[in-house]
């Protein structure tokens, strides 16, 4: 009897940490991978958008040239707990602290953290690549329920997108490109890279999607190379600019470069 009893009460334990270990999620200890464009449909049947993915570091890199990135995951709950995928589009991934490669994508390897710091070689060929990502920021309570994600860029697939170039890395002239803004989603400024093979008359303006200009960020004549220009999220008529999606139209020559931009509140 006392043999029967020990049993019953060791069953419970064991069926705690059997439906713990197989809780799905993409903020589990070992991580996951697979999920950079389809989300985490097992925490939450929809992004939440007051989740905010973000991915920093250089825009505009050499051939093979190795730099270092960081993803970070901000609102949901009031934990330090979640997770995350990245996937790219070419080149090589490293590990960082708390994060992992794994199939060709960089995700973690503890749910202890929301913000991750990894490497990453762009291919030995000229072009655009982009990195794709959706984060969690997770409850923490051991189950899949009350947790929240987003992608990077509030939408499955934005690219975070990097010009590999052998021209105009540094500043010397020798090719065209726009970059996207940093910070992407924009709260309250952002930075807009961009790079002029030679100089002459440029204009950069911001578009909401119904195609109206909301600002006009350049007009005028600019030297060769690379350069910048920031918005206050201010429209031309001093108003501050909604949250919502725009568009930069980088107008140069013969040529048009257009990028999407995020603006939250």
């Amino acid at each position: 009897m006392a043999r029967n009893r020990s049993l019953l009460r060791a069953v419970p334990a064991a069926l705690i940490a059997l439906a713990l270990a197989r809780s799905p999620g993409l903020a589990s200890s070992n991580g996951r991978t697979g999920h950079a464009t389809s989300g985490c449909n097992c925490h939450a049947s929809s992004p939440t958008a007051s989740v905010v993915v973000s991915i920093t570091g250089p825009q505009a890199v050499a051939p093979s040239s190795t730099h270092s990135y960081t993803v970070s995951v901000t609102g949901g709950p009031a934990t330090t707990f979640g997770g995350f995928d990245l996937k790219p589009s070419a080149g090589t991934l490293t590990a960082g602290s708390n994060n992992q490669v794994s199939s060709g994508e960089e995700t973690h390897i503890n749910s202890a953290s929301r913000s991750w710091t990894f490497s990453w070689t762009a291919p030995a060929t000229t072009g655009s690549q982009n990195f794709v990502a959706v984060a969690l920021a997770a409850n923490g309570n051991g189950s899949s329920s009350g947790d929240a994600y987003n992608f990077f860029g509030g939408a499955s697939g934005t690219p975070f997108t990097i010009n590999v170039s052998t021209l105009g890395v540094d500043g010397t002239p020798g090719t065209m490109w726009l970059a996207p803004p940093v910070p992407d989603p924009c709260r309250h400024e952002t930075q807009i890279a961009f790079s002029l093979a030679t100089g002459g008359p440029v204009r950069m303006e911001v578009f909401d999607l119904a195609g109206r200009v909301v600002a006009t960020l350049l007009h005028g004549t600019l030297p060769a190379g690379r350069q910048s220009v920031r918005w206050d999220r201010r429209r031309d008529d001093g108003s501050r600019a909604a949250s919502g999606l725009y568009f930069v139209r980088f107008a140069v020559a013969s040529r048009t470069f257009t990028t999407r931009l995020l603006v939250a509140d």
